[in-house]
């Protein structure tokens, strides 16, 4: 009999690979691929990728739950999805007792829905989020800000670009 309990494991801490522009690299070039368990916090989460200077999530940092609640539902608030720099999601199919993942267009992340929130005949989620693969273009300053309750909130005026830790903080004190 096989044990498949090794196989259901996730990751037990964040993974980074920041070997992006290599020649054979796939990535954008700059980016980083972070590969998150599914059980991290994602305040926490969101504040490393602020300290790391991994743009793209830190308007989404005042949600509360982990990073596999943040995938599920597809936190977004100030302009900014978690869909917006999610590569896949390695899952647990509970149906069919396997591994499967699911790439960022198959996991079909809307507003507030997804293929993860499919439920089982019986009642429960069918997928258990194992871990998430990110990758985050590299930057100390957000993009340019246009969305009017972020530039009200930070004080800044529009197309104005704002250090990430700072977002974060005003994100934080306004809930």
């Amino acid at each position: 009999m096989v044990n498949y309990q090794l196989l259901r494991t996730p990751i037990q801490a964040i993974a980074v690979d920041d070997s992006a522009c290599d020649v054979n690299d796939l990535a954008v070039c700059g980016g980083v691929q972070v590969t998150v368990p599914g059980t991290e916090p994602w305040a926490d989460f969101v504040r490393r990728a602020a300290d790391s200077d991994w743009t793209g999530i830190e308007a989404l940092a005042a949600f509360d739950g982990t990073v596999a609640d943040a995938v599920r539902e597809n936190f977004a608030a100030f302009g900014q999805e978690v869909r917006d720099s999610l590569m896949s999601v390695r899952t647990w199919d509970l149906e069919k007792d396997a591994q499967r993942t699911f790439a960022w267009a198959d996991a079909r992340l809307g507003d507030g829905t997804s293929a993860l929130q499919e439920e089982l005949d019986g009642g429960g989620l069918r997928y258990e989020i194992l871990d998430v693969h990110f990758l985050f273009r590299q930057g100390d300053l957000t993009r340019p800000v246009t969305d009017a309750s972020l530039l009200e909130l930070l004080g800044v005026e529009k197309r104005t670009r704002v250090p990430l830790g700072q977002v974060v903080d005003a994100v934080l004190a306004a809930r």
